[in-house]
């Protein structure tokens, strides 16, 4: 029987959202804003799938996220979920209007409650979202299989017309 301490994860965050799930968000998109999605890789296309819902300018470029402070737009990404309690620090402390795609159990952990104090409002996405998977090669799997968690969009400064929206 395995226990926790037997249990070494590896860390692999080359999972791309799928493009229901951008169509699914697009809607929710403040139409007026330019759109950063400063989690590149080479490899996916999700400012591409994004594009073809909304009709904003969308930053995707080889850039260190943590190098750059962003002014003029709003974030629309699935960001690392490895290091998305150091993302939302920057992202809390650089005050950026966000949409996030994050597992729903972020909320419950003690990180995110830098956020206590403001309004954040949840999109709850229609089913499950898949991700494809990409490896060091580049070759992407088709996502065919769930998660074994649930995500929404989590949001900051953005007005959505409620709290929670059911997308």
């Amino acid at each position: 029987m395995a226990t926790y301490k037997d249990y070494q994860p590896t860390t692999h965050d080359d999972f791309f959202t799928q493009e229901e799930t951008f169509k699914q968000i697009a809607p929710f998109v403040p139409k007026e804003k330019k759109i950063y999605m400063p989690f590149y890789s080479p490899y996916s296309k999700c400012n591409e799938l994004l594009g073809k819902y909304i009709d904003n300018e969308i930053i995707y470029e080889d850039k260190d996220f943590f190098s750059y402070k962003i002014t003029d737009g709003i974030i629309c990404d699935n960001p690392p979920f490895s290091i998305k309690q150091k993302i939302l620090k920057k992202l809390y402390e650089d005050d950026v209007p966000f949409m996030l795609i994050l597992p729903i159990s972020s909320i419950c952990y003690k990180y995110f409650r830098i956020f206590n104090k403001t309004n954040i409002q949840i999109i709850i996405l229609n089913g499950r979202p898949k991700y494809n998977k990409c490896n060091d090669k580049g070759e992407i799997d088709n996502g065919k299989a769930s998660p074994s968690f649930d995500s929404c969009v989590f949001c900051y400064k953005i007005g959505l017309e409620h709290d929670i929206m059911f997308a």
